[in-house]
């Protein structure tokens, strides 16, 4: 007997709809906004062609707040929590007897895409360094709700992964591998060969090692950079062609997705934390780069391409944070984290839909916040640096410092601390919000 029209129609609905969208977000490491073209906040930022042309394609994210470490940003990113949720306040040593990890209790966003009417495949490639070899070691990628890792456990030179960017040895779902060959390139390979084969919807995190220390002279066909002595000695320009070499390899990755794929993908492009201060130059300041709370170490680049982009080529200058992008990947998949996650668990994670919808609408946040602190752990801590912002001003308080106090539209470099004089009537104001909300930040002792 054929099925009627009506029971047709209640089949229809009772099947869950295939999401069409996946979702690729690509980490740069220590990479910050003096280093992406498409900002124009450093008169000589080097060569950034694709994620230029991302930017144009997307939204470009200008006041995006990342932590001031590679480990605390990832995650944040992953978990949708501060950092002081986690315990992750400086870069995970995975070697390190007793040390501290990202608790594989955590809900990862894998986790919760899994939750999505039609579950989601989740890969993790290049570096991952949120592990420790006595909480979860080679597996925790895996432990943590991905189906695949392919990368380094830490930063390319460090343990486990040690070696140098031409040798290596990375991470094949829980086994150590020796690679011989440019780990850029090398991480690239592994997106196109993994993607290709891994069923749609899918959930990719992308985790470069470059530009991260140590510095070093990439393949000459993946930059236009005449290199020539010790990289010490011009540590910006050889910082600046490992941007180049990795922008140069995202665009071969993105070259080779098959364009009907591609074309239902959200990409996400972001920096973990500001440039290092080794390669930091004017007008940005190295005292102020990646491990401060200052804007060099903390506003990163943010772009976002694809689908859901209403307004290609706008800017966005809502206040944004890095964790945000758990919130955006969970919603781009129809799922509520909030029902997915422990009961008790507090998010902190706002969707960033609303801004590739409407780029100029009015910001969702009143601040954002970012912080470090030493040991990671629940606490307590040798040291915590932390820093809130409005849409104008910033408040900074550092263990054994006094507070500092900036004008970030007069002042983007953060040179004169306003509570070095008297406050007018407006900054007063602000300075006491900013003061009680970032008492309010933490919880009780």
């Amino acid at each position: 007997m054929k099925p009627t029209l009506a029971a047709l129609a209640l089949l229809c609905l009772a099947a869950p709809t295939r999401a069409q969208d996946n979702v690729l977000v690509v980490i740069a490491d220590d990479l910050g906004v003096d280093r992406v073209g498409a900002y124009t906040e450093h008169p000589d930022p080097g060569h950034t062609p694709r994620i230029d042309q991302l930017a144009a394609q997307g939204v470009l994210f200008r006041n995006a707040w990342s932590s001031p470490f590679c480990s605390p940003t990832r995650a944040g990113v992953l978990t949708g929590r501060h950092n002081f949720r986690t315990g992750i306040g400086q870069p995970v040593g995975y070697d390190l007897a007793g040390g501290y990890a990202l608790s594989v209790r955590e809900t990862l966003l894998p986790e919760v895409l899994a939750h999505a009417a039609v579950p989601w495949h989740s890969v993790a490639l290049g570096k991952w360094h949120l592990a420790a070899v006595n909480q979860g070691g080679l597996l925790h990628p895996l432990l943590s709700g991905f189906d695949a890792h392919v990368g380094t456990m830490t930063s390319v030179g460090s343990a486990p992964s040690n070696g140098t960017y031409f040798s290596f040895e990375k991470n094949v779902n829980g086994k150590l591998v020796h690679v011989d060959g440019y780990a850029t390139t090398d991480t690239t390979d592994d997106a196109i060969r993994l993607l290709d084969a891994t069923p749609e919807p899918w959930f990719a995190w992308l985790a470069y090692n470059a530009p991260h220390v140590p510095l070093h002279k990439p393949p000459q066909e993946l930059h236009s950079y005449d290199l020539q002595g010790p990289p010490q000695l011009t540590a910006g320009k050889h910082q600046r062609a490992a941007v180049e070499a990795l922008d140069t390899e995202l665009g071969r990755l993105l070259d080779a997705l098959d364009p009907a794929v591609l074309a239902r993908t959200t990409i996400v492009f972001l920096g973990d934390n500001g440039t290092d201060d080794i390669a930091t130059d004017a007008p940005f300041l190295p005292d102020h780069a990646k491990g401060t709370v200052y804007e060099g170490g903390v506003n990163v680049p943010l772009i976002v391409a694809g689908p859901r982009v209403a307004h290609p080529g706008s800017e966005c200058g809502a206040l944004v944070q890095t964790l945000d992008l758990f919130a955006t990947v969970a919603e781009i998949a129809g799922v509520d984290p909030a029902a997915v996650v422990p009961p008790g668990t507090q998010l902190d994670a706002l969707s960033l839909l609303p801004y590739l919808a409407q780029p100029e609408r009015p910001s969702l946040r009143r601040w954002v916040y970012t912080e470090t602190f030493l040991p990671n752990g629940p606490g307590p801590w040798i040291s915590h640096d932390r820093a809130i912002r409005e849409a104008r001003f910033k408040l900074l308080r550092r263990t054994g410092l006094p507070d500092e106090f900036y004008d970030l539209l007069a002042d983007p470099f953060e040179q004169v601390n306003l509570l070095g004089g008297p406050l007018t009537r407006q900054q007063t104001a602000i300075h006491a919000a900013l003061d009680k909300a970032l008492d309010g930040m933490l919880p009780p002792p």
